[in-house]
């Protein structure tokens, strides 16, 4: 997956999915959980604002993670 490519360049890299298991497979290190299969970033069923606040709060969150010094691979909510 690009996530390994990326990180096997020395890249740090956080994997927003929501089957974090396959997340796991495939060896990344930095995981966010995500909000749903057909839309990872927003629930589909909120209003344009409220998905768009989801999706700041979840970009953030994945800012975050990246500052995080990680020993072994996690997966954050």
């Amino acid at each position: 997956m690009m996530v390994k490519e990326i990180e096997r360049a020395g890249i740090d890299v956080v994997h927003v999915a929501n089957m974090t298991a396959v997340s796991k497979s495939i060896g990344a290190n930095r995981i966010l959980k995500a909000y749903s299969i057909p839309a990872a970033m927003a629930d589909l069923n909120a209003t344009p604002a409220i998905q768009r606040q989801q999706r700041y709060n979840l970009m953030s969150r994945a800012l975050e993670i990246l500052n995080t010094d990680i020993k072994e691979q996690t997966v954050f909510e």
